[in-house]
């Protein structure tokens, strides 16, 4: 009798070991990353989470009262990685400045594998602005390790992204406007133009 109760009582313990270990497990797989959208003014605007769970990163958007409605904008993770003593790092960025001055310190996009734009890391869809400055939206992608996104920074741009999608080099028409620099902005970031909301990545 003695030696049965021995063994219910490890076998009890065994279990209770095993749905730790579990728990525990699914846990340490799942983490999660923030950032808080803010315009060249300071104004909070929005935010931007990551949340990782078996080898994929969920991304969920949600903004309100943003610049540039009813229209889509590039969406990328910006890899603010070189201090600058005129730039600074982060979000920093001069209202009263031109637009194409806002959040250079962002430096650009989050891109360990030098590949050209529409392969780089920090390259995500589109997001769309509706008429009433609103965004909520979800999408999954594998190629964004949620444990690299720490001190990162996410930009909502003035235009779309072209995700390199015109004919390289001249000719390309419908960029005549800003020729020649069109091949080399769409190398870059897809040519979506002056940067509008940003927001510093933390890992929690």
């Amino acid at each position: 009798m003695n030696k049965r109760l021995l063994s219910l009582a490890c076998g009890a313990v065994l279990v209770t070991g095993l749905v730790a270990v579990t728990v525990n497990d699914v846990g340490a797989r799942t983490r999660t990353a923030r950032a808080t959208l803010a315009t060249a003014a300071g104004v909070k605007v929005g935010s931007v989470e990551f949340r990782t769970d078996r080898g994929h990163t969920e991304v969920r958007v949600r903004i309100f009262g943003a610049p540039g409605v009813d229209a889509f904008h590039g969406f990328h993770i910006h890899a603010n990685d070189v201090v600058s003593p005129t730039n600074g790092e982060g979000c920093i960025a001069d209202p009263a400045a031109a637009a194409s001055t806002w959040f250079v310190s962002a430096d650009g996009h989050y891109n360990p594998t030098a590949q050209t734009h529409a392969h780089h890391v920090g390259d995500m869809p589109v997001v769309y602005v509706n008429a009433d400055g609103s965004v909520d939206t979800r999408f999954r992608i594998d190629r964004i390790p949620l444990g690299d996104l720490e001190n990162k920074v996410v930009i909502l741009h003035a235009g779309p992204d072209n995700y390199a999608n015109i004919p390289l080099g001249t000719g390309a028409s419908q960029y005549t406007e800003n020729s020649p620099d069109a091949s080399t902005a769409t190398g870059r970031t897809g040519n979506a133009g002056d940067r509008l909301l940003c927001g510093v990545i933390a890992v929690r």
